[in-house]
């Protein structure tokens, strides 16, 4: 979760900033101090800066890392962070408006799974549209209502 001038890292549930944040988030319940809130903001902090404009999965796409920020936002009961996603969500629903799924692989090539396919974006938009209702997979969580 370094920034600057240093060696450039992935920013993707699977493996950089968001995953670690949810993780971080996770752990508030048994282990809420200064070092772990922290942590989370950095990683919240990373996404924000980093985490969009390449692909739209859950995984190392444009998704998860809304996904995560939504979870911070509601954990961190931060009101501003909320409205960012929710903007950030409204580019990426207006993206693949405009110019279809991208999920890494050639435009012939449909992938129909959850974490890198269509299922994933497709659960990825309803999670944001009813965040009560529906479960958050990248945390292994139930739904927050």
């Amino acid at each position: 979760m370094r920034g600057g001038d240093g060696p450039a890292f992935m920013c993707g549930w699977c493996n950089g900033a968001p995953g670690i944040g949810l993780a971080r988030l996770g752990t508030l319940p048994l282990l809420d101090d200064a070092r772990v809130r922290e942590e989370i903001q950095a990683a919240v902090n990373v996404t924000r800066t980093t985490g969009f404009g390449y692909k739209h999965g859950l995984c190392h796409g444009d998704l998860g890392n809304v996904l995560f920020l939504l979870e911070a936002a509601r954990v961190l009961r931060d009101d501003a962070l909320l409205r960012h996603t929710y903007r950030l969500a409204g580019g990426i629903l207006q993206d693949i408006n405009e110019h279809g799924d991208r999920h890494g692989l050639p435009e012939s090539i449909e992938t129909p799974g959850l974490m890198v396919g269509l299922a994933g974006i497709a659960y990825g938009l309803a999670r944001l549209a009813a965040p009560e209702r529906v479960p958050d997979i990248l945390a292994v969580a139930p739904p927050m209502g």
